[in-house]
């Protein structure tokens, strides 16, 4: 049967943020709210990140001939953007719905990797300031090791710690990450010796959550993530940034109070906080607190599968 289009997963940065930008390992999970696009003969328009990949990967295999409808809406809440990399996962699914369509397995490593690369060129064509962590993300799935070092990209599998439990709790409002970040790089224009300080710090932090986490050792993944929430303060404030703002440190202050830690999930400024615990009735009175308060519980599996045919 002829694949009529093709999903992908939306993604959640377990740590990295910032750093990975300036060649930092990170590592990210896919969750499973996905993406999908799907073969329509309505020439309509496309989101630029859709159109984009659809044109390079057209370019690389042959044309299809026809136009991809976008269904995010498991990537919403309340019509708000979570935060999950939904432009990332709609250029990953773009790739894939073509090279599905061209006969291509999508479980072929080699051909995985091809699609990462579409999905990479035409999401960077239209987010060049991101590091492609989402797109890996969305494209492989599971839990990953990402580095990017200049043009050279390394993505490793990674295993979830058994005793590590997980949380997503949404802030209710959306933020920007491109304006963030301009703030971010304005900082290493205009104080290098500052933001290099920072920069330091939090690759220091992310080398030493992802070694936590490949060993398995769930304690220090909690113990790391809230010294890197701590870090990404402090860059913050240093750029006139509001990267760990109110309603993100109070998630941090309440997983704190039940012997856990949380951590802005991705930019900052809003969207999602991601939390870690080794006791799992801790994260489940981390959540009832969190509804208290007006910050909203995401439920997610974690590790979702990749691209996918449909």
């Amino acid at each position: 049967m002829t694949p009529t289009g093709a999903s992908a997963p939306g993604k959640a940065l377990l740590c990295g943020e910032y750093a990975v930008l300036e060649g930092a390992a990170a590592v990210v999970a896919a969750v499973d709210r996905r993406v999908r696009v799907a073969w329509t003969d309505d020439a309509g328009a496309m989101p630029p990140e859709v159109e984009a990949t659809l044109a390079l990967a057209q370019t690389a295999l042959g044309p299809v001939g026809q136009s991809l409808r976008l269904d995010a809406s498991d990537l919403h809440q309340d019509r708000i953007k979570l935060g999950l990399g939904s432009s990332a996962a709609a250029a990953a699914a773009t790739a894939a719905a073509v090279f599905a369509s061209h006969g291509a397995d999508l479980a072929d490593p080699d051909t995985l990797r091809r699609v990462f690369t579409s999905a990479f060129e035409g999401h960077a064509s239209i987010a060049p300031e991101g590091s492609g962590v989402d797109v890996a993300a969305s494209t492989f799935g599971g839990f990953l090791r990402f580095e990017r070092r200049g043009d050279r990209v390394e993505t490793r599998a990674l295993p979830r710690p058994d005793e590590l439990h997980i949380r997503l709790v949404w802030t209710g409002h959306a933020a920007r990450t491109s304006e963030l970040v301009a703030k971010v790089k304005a900082l290493r224009r205009n104080d290098s010796g500052r933001y290099r300080s920072c920069m330091e710090r939090l690759a220091e932090l992310s080398a030493r959550f992802a070694a936590a986490f490949e060993l398995g050792n769930a304690p220090n993944v909690v113990a790391e993530a809230a010294s890197y929430c701590a870090a990404m303060g402090s860059l913050g404030e240093a750029a006139g940034a509001p990267i760990l703002e109110a309603r993100l440190r109070r998630a941090a202050e309440l997983a704190a109070e039940f012997s856990g830690s949380a951590k802005p999930c991705g930019a900052g400024g809003g969207d999602v906080g991601i939390a870690f615990f080794v006791d799992p009735e801790a994260a489940s009175r981390f959540e009832l607190a969190c509804k208290g308060e007006g910050l909203h519980p995401i439920d997610v599996s974690w590790g979702a599968s990749g691209v996918r045919a449909c």
